[in-house]
């Protein structure tokens, strides 16, 4: 039994996968967003169920509901209205190739940020700037039976 030991541990280092993944950056614009309360959550596409009790979004309920934003620009030279941006945490781009663990060699390039497009004292729309992951792999394993592969799967986020 004591010379199995080895050949054990020897399977639980060997098991796990090979494949690769992109950390990038993706912008997504939501016409006519649903705001949630809280400054932690993304803005989100009303459903048809939520179009029966739109609220309007106002700025003062944005400031008050999420704060005073980190910046604040103006949309165009014709008083087009105002972009409120808010930032979160480091964005980070690169790559991660996958041999039984993932080795990520990334840098971080960007922040992730909510911008609202506001006229008329209303929010028009929203633009979430987030990281994604896309990618895949091959999971497998080694034990006393042999090797055996569990398949291919997405790492898409």
């Amino acid at each position: 039994m004591k010379k199995m030991i080895p050949y054990f541990a020897l399977c639980l280092l060997v098991q796990g996968c090979v494949g690769g993944a992109i950390l990038k950056t993706r912008t997504i614009t939501i016409q006519d967003p649903m705001v949630p309360d809280q400054r932690e959550y993304w803005p989100r596409q009303r459903e048809s169920f939520d179009m029966t009790n739109t609220v309007v979004y106002s700025t003062a309920w944005l400031q008050d509901h999420w704060g005073k934003p980190a910046g604040i620009t103006h949309a165009g030279a014709n008083n087009l209205g105002e972009i409120w941006t808010y930032r979160y945490g480091a964005i980070w781009e690169g790559i991660a190739p996958i041999v039984l663990v993932p080795v990520p060699l990334a840098l971080p390039v960007a922040r992730e940020k909510v911008r609202f497009l506001l006229r008329d004292d209303r929010i028009i729309s929203a633009a979430r700037t987030e990281s994604r992951t896309v990618g895949g792999a091959y999971g497998y394993s080694i034990g006393p039976c042999g090797i055996t592969f569990s398949g291919a799967y997405s790492i898409n986020e």
